[in-house]
């Protein structure tokens, strides 16, 4: 009897939907954009929020900004980090995702690197 249970069990467990993703969870191709977005704006309040001397408050600054990266993805900041959290125990999807923004990064510094045109504007001016 014990094995029959055993195996009933290992059988469930086996027949699991891995590959779903449960519908509290924000989809990859969305938790992408956010992680993206975050990303970006970490390195915005390092380059400029925290030597702004105009700002008293940086962290409310900084939390502010990320507040508004949930509000234009419609979500909130619990429902990310519960994201977060589901992805990180999936390696296999957290590897997309963070796969999807390294090729993004990649891409992004191959254009910074491109020389830019001059224009007229930016030309020298002849005496």
């Amino acid at each position: 009897m014990k094995r029959l249970i055993f195996f009933s069990l290992l059988y469930i467990a086996g027949c699991s939907n891995r590959t779903g993703i449960p519908n509290d969870i924000i989809p990859p191709d969305s938790m992408r954009l956010i992680m993206k977005d975050i990303i970006l704006a970490g390195e915005y309040s390092e380059q400029f929020i925290t030597k702004d001397s105009t700002r008293p408050d940086k962290i409310k600054a900084n939390q502010e900004l990320f507040e508004a990266i949930f509000k234009v993805h419609h979500t909130t900041r619990e429902e990310v980090k519960k994201s977060l959290s589901f992805y990180e125990s999936r390696p296999d999807l957290n590897k997309k995702i963070f796969d999807s923004l390294a090729a993004f990064a990649n891409r992004r510094r191959t254009e910074l690197y491109l020389p830019k045109p001059l224009t007229k504007r930016d030309s020298i001016p002849a005496n």
